[in-house]
């Protein structure tokens, strides 16, 4: 009688060890590797190894409202792609909703180009770079450059053609679209409402106690935002700097909306603390946005000022100013100011 071979544990181990590598993420990626292939992405479409794509590109800026994803019709805005040289201009358009650049890509541009987005002209929409970069996988937001001269710095993009495959027969051109973002802006009649003048009797104590100062952004409608530039906490009363200057306030921060901020710069000759500033106040691709989402509510926006607090005197009361510098979409500055009240009782 013939016997029976069974598999040897150390081969059945090894076939196992086998499996569970192919199967695990490394193994896809191992595997993608060999065969040249990105994962998601049928061979068929894939440009042949080392195929660097030139000839004739139209390229489709589709507009869309960062509220609902529904289209945008912006006005003013001026759109230009660059070679790869960031000097030579490949093509422009003012966007008006339904926009395209067609042009030429040169051995030179070795599947780069760039997009610049010139906002100084609209006071309707803010370009949104990070959304914009996030949805297009050909594009990375890259550092606002001024590529026109003027003083102004514009959004800019890096434009990756690295997916694009040789024409086929038939075709002149190769055609991409670039989702473009943008959130509505409303800057006019913004005001604080305060909910919170926090008091103490613990003030006028020797130990420190905890309190904050709350409110909310008023008038801004829903589904538009603005831009913040600077953000500062002022002492325009007389005496009031002194409650820094002599250590009865301290540890004090400040949070707007979803930013925060726990390092202050205390400046004397300002009588100010200066709670976070663009680099530029003055470049509106500098600032911070601040969105009034769907369904978010009133209250979407809110502000909080928080101090520890001692020996203050008897019922006396530190008054700091909340000011806020907003700057539109074409670059035009306001303020918007709060007085709060920290008050020993």
């Amino acid at each position: 009688m013939v016997k029976k071979q069974g598999v040897p544990l150390v081969t059945l181990f090894i076939i196992l060890g086998l499996a569970v590598l192919l199967l695990s993420p490394t193994g896809q990626t191992f595997i993608q590797g060999i065969f040249k292939k990105p994962p998601g992405i049928p061979s068929e479409e894939l440009p042949p190894e080392g195929f660097v794509y030139t000839g004739n590109l139209k390229v489709n800026l589709a507009e869309y409202n960062i509220y609902d994803d529904s289209a945008a019709t912006t006005t003013n805005i001026v759109a230009k792609i660059w070679h790869a040289d960031q000097a030579t201009l490949f093509g422009t358009v003012t966007m008006d909703g339904s926009d395209s650049i067609t042009g030429q890509v040169n051995a030179a541009d070795n599947g780069v180009l760039y997009l610049s987005i010139d906002h100084a002209a609209t006071v309707i929409f803010y370009t949104l770079d990070t959304k914009t970069g996030t949805v297009n996988t050909m594009l990375t937001a890259q550092s606002p450059k001024c590529v026109d001269a003027d003083g102004v710095l514009e959004h800019y993009f890096k434009l990756d053609l690295s997916s694009l495959t040789p024409l086929t027969a038939g075709e002149t051109q190769k055609e991409i679209t670039l989702n473009m973002y943008f959130m509505g802006a409303d800057v006019s009649g913004l005001d604080w409402t305060a909910t919170i003048n926090p008091s103490s009797a613990a003030l006028s104590g020797t130990a420190y106690v905890d309190l904050t100062a709350e409110g909310y952004m008023t008038s801004v409608t829903e589904g538009t935002g603005f831009k913040i530039m600077r953000v500062e906490l002022t002492m325009p009363t007389s005496g009031n700097e002194t409650y820094v200057e002599d250590g009865k306030v301290k540890n004090v921060w400040v949070s707007i909306g979803d930013y925060k901020w726990t390092v202050l710069s205390w400046q004397p000759g300002q009588d100010r603390y200066l709670v976070w500033e663009a680099s530029d106040v003055t470049q509106e691709v500098n600032g911070k946005d601040l969105f009034y989402a769907k369904n978010a509510g009133t209250t979407w926006c809110t502000y909080k000022v928080h101090i520890q607090g001692a020996n203050f005197a008897a019922s006396a009361v530190w008054n700091p100013t909340l000011k806020i510098t907003i700057i539109d979409p074409a670059g035009t500055i306001s303020t918007v100011s709060e007085t709060l009240t920290f008050t020993d009782t």
